[in-house]
């Protein structure tokens, strides 16, 4: 006791045992990864500060200056889920894309390949490291709420539902992509209502967070100083289910790191497939991992998607859930985590 406030009394120790702690405590990692995420929040919502400056997102009206950024940024499908319709984006995720051409009877080429290759190349680091909704959970986290490490076996049940997800997503895709070929799509639109857009797209939270509740913000539905709140009585059963669904993902991002991305993301579901194998990866070795007898065992303790890191083979990770964040990395007090490529 005497020896660490002795250090903590001595100034040219004070800065250096700081920065250590910070390192020692995953800051160094997380600091970065917060940055790089909310720049990237930032350029994937460019067009909100072009609304700052008389761009409305309802009228579609031409960017001064800067217009030729959303055509880049909407024709190249992205690797990580990012929602058709957000009026102050600048991007589409690969499953809207997916959606929307293959419903429209075609062949989505350029979005199976992003959903194909990229996983195979650099894994599901798009999702630790860029995706939007995956950085609102990211800050939610950051709530001085005690957070909650759900157990392998809630892990290993409640992970199929985004495979479910995403095969319902996909026989929606295929269902109204074979209607239009033959040309009965107007009687099917009309069958299956709102669900004519793709499953998903009519439930997605983060569809919700950044497309529904920004459109209901500009077009006066709700605001802070409504003075009629029985207006919102009269909006459809639909957007309150919706809403109901994104507070309850939000309300679990309080207390459990990621459980859209570990749970129900069918985005994330598509590109485990691939991300398993892929190049960039983090592996475990054995001559410096104490293994079972590890007293942290903090690569599992911080793993945001709750992988059972100490229950792995020993080598390189094979897991489709694995986002590439880095915290097992940066808090193994062994160093015996590493990034590889390949």
């Amino acid at each position: 006791m005497k020896r660490d406030l002795l250090d903590w009394s001595r100034p040219h120790k004070t800065l250096h045992f700081v920065i250590k702690k910070a390192f020692d405590e995953l800051l160094a990692i997380r600091i970065i990864r917060f940055f790089v995420q909310m720049i990237a929040f930032v350029l994937l919502s460019f067009a909100a500060i072009t609304f700052v400056l008389g761009y409305n997102p309802l009228l579609a009206s031409p960017l001064a200056g800067v217009g030729w950024l959303i055509p880049i940024f909407g024709y190249i499908p992205l690797p990580f889920d990012m929602p058709h319709g957000y009026p102050a984006g600048t991007g589409t995720g690969f499953l809207d894309a997916i959606m929307l051409i293959g419903q429209a009877g075609m062949f989505p080429y350029i979005a199976v390949g992003v959903a194909l290759l990229v996983p195979a190349l650099v894994g599901r680091s798009f999702c630790g490291w860029i995706c939007p909704f995956g950085f609102v959970q990211d800050v939610l986290a950051l709530t001085p709420i005690r957070k909650r490490w759900p157990s392998a076996k809630t892990n290993q049940t409640l992970s199929p539902i985004k495979f479910a997800v995403l095969g319902i997503t996909l026989l929606f895709v295929f269902w109204l992509g074979l209607s239009t070929f033959l040309g009965i799509q107007q009687d099917l639109a009309r069958t299956l209502g709102p669900f004519a857009t793709a499953f998903w797209s009519v439930l997605s939270p983060s569809g919700t967070f950044f497309v529904i509740i920004p459109y209901l913000v500009i077009t006066n539905n709700i605001s802070p100083f409504i003075a009629n709140w029985a207006h919102m009585l009269t909006w459809q059963p639909l957007i309150w289910i919706r809403l109901v669904f994104l507070g309850i993902i939000l309300a679990l991002a309080l207390f459990i790191r990621r459980p859209y991305c570990r749970w129900i993301c069918p985005e994330g579901a598509l590109m485990s497939i691939f991300s398993r194998f892929s190049l960039l990866g983090v592996s475990r070795r054995p001559t410096e991992c104490p293994g079972g007898m590890c007293e942290s065992q903090r690569c599992e303790k911080e793993c945001p998607m709750g992988i059972r890191f100490m229950q792995a083979p020993w080598g390189r990770l094979y897991s489709g859930d694995c986002i590439l964040c880095g915290d097992c990395v940066a808090k193994c007090p062994e160093h015996a985590v590493k990034v590889v490529f390949p």
